[in-house]
């Protein structure tokens, strides 16, 4: 055999249909001309990669190569017969629409306006009960004049109104034609001719929005909470969207732990030796709790279902105890201290 195609694609013999497929998919995309400009050793690669993935996918071409070193006739460059278009050769495996190879397939770009983030500061008990919150913000709008249009129009005559051209070079392995961004319009397809006064040709203002929005209970800090199309407009795209970045503001009493409220308390050395009863704080209220007799110090004590709700679940109230030291006691109470035996 005058070349080894197996050891070419990187296959054997016994390779399926797929898997030459896979391998020369791989190897063309590697070695492509487009990606390796001015390299010629890239170049002869991409061209012995197309010709023996032209002989071992065609069954018949295969079979003589198995048996005779070559494929009936076709022993050289399968480019060696005329020029041809990059995209008849990607398009089985990428389709018309996706081959990044492709020639005059493509759709049209499609432009977006940037995002526009916004930092909303809650208390703890904005994110325990939930909230209905307006805000006001300046963004970039269409222009009410022109309709977002940036004023009277032609057609470009670059592109025909298509927003694209298509480029045609000659290698020396064919020609090979590409579709790129007409530069005249900028992908428009069209020129402003009279540009609008109050936008100035740019089909969009920059104006000031109020948007109304729900924020739901067991929002996190960090989380972001997105409003579609309410960031800034773009001439002939779409909207961004306003997105509401969530911070919360610490609370004097409690601290939060995911859906876990903690807190901590300071109870009297007899409260803790005899036990009490203990009126609590809570986000929605006060409760009443019973302290055990003989509570030690940095004993957790767990309210069921008083944390915050989220997705269906409610966390817990988890409450330190602690000991209330007091700073200045009077000469009678030290006495009486110092009498008890504990």
């Amino acid at each position: 055999m005058s070349k080894d195609y197996y050891n070419v694609l990187g296959v054997t013999k016994n390779s399926s249909e797929k898997e030459i497929k896979k391998a020369y998919r791989n190897l063309s995309k590697k070695y492509h001309p487009d990606l390796n400009p001015d390299n010629a050793q890239a170049e002869e690669k991409f061209k012995s990669v197309a010709e023996a993935y032209d002989v071992l996918s065609n069954p018949d071409k295969k079979k003589n190569y198995d048996m005779f070193g070559h494929a009936e006739g076709r022993r050289g460059n399968p480019f060696s017969n005329g020029g041809f278009d990059m995209g008849d050769i990607f398009n089985s495996f990428f389709g018309a629409d996706d081959n990044p190879f492709n020639s005059g397939r493509r759709k049209k770009r499609v432009v977006r306006g940037t995002d526009i983030r916004i930092n909303l500061k809650l208390t703890l008990e904005d994110v325990f009960n939930g909230i209905h919150k307006k805000i006001k913000y300046r963004r970039n709008d269409f222009c009410g004049t022109c309709e977002g249009t940036g004023g009277k129009s032609s057609m470009c005559q670059s592109c025909g109104g298509t927003g694209q051209i298509t480029r045609i070079s000659n290698t020396p392995f064919g020609r090979i034609q590409n579709t790129v961004l007409c530069p005249t319009c900028m992908g428009e397809g069209k020129i402003i001719t009279d540009p609008c006064k109050k936008c100035t040709g740019n089909g969009v203002n920059l104006t000031e929005e109020t948007v109304e929005f729900d924020i739901p209970t067991g929002v996190m800090e960090g989380e972001n909470l997105i409003i579609k199309t309410k960031g800034n407009a773009i001439k002939g795209g779409l909207n961004g969207d306003l997105i509401i970045n969530i911070i919360e503001i610490p609370h004097d009493t409690f601290t939060r732990k995911n859906q876990d409220i903690y807190q901590r308390i300071k109870l009297k050395y007899k409260d803790l030796v005899l036990g009490t009863p203990y009126e609590l704080d809570t986000l929605d209220g006060k409760i009443r709790i019973n302290i055990k007799e003989g509570t030690e110090i940095g004993h957790i004590l767990r309210v069921p279902k008083k944390g915050i709700t989220k997705d269906k679940y409610t966390g817990d109230m988890m409450v330190e105890v602690w000991l209330d030291i007091p700073k200045n006691i009077d000469e009678e109470n030290k006495k009486i201290i110092q009498s008890l035996n504990i």
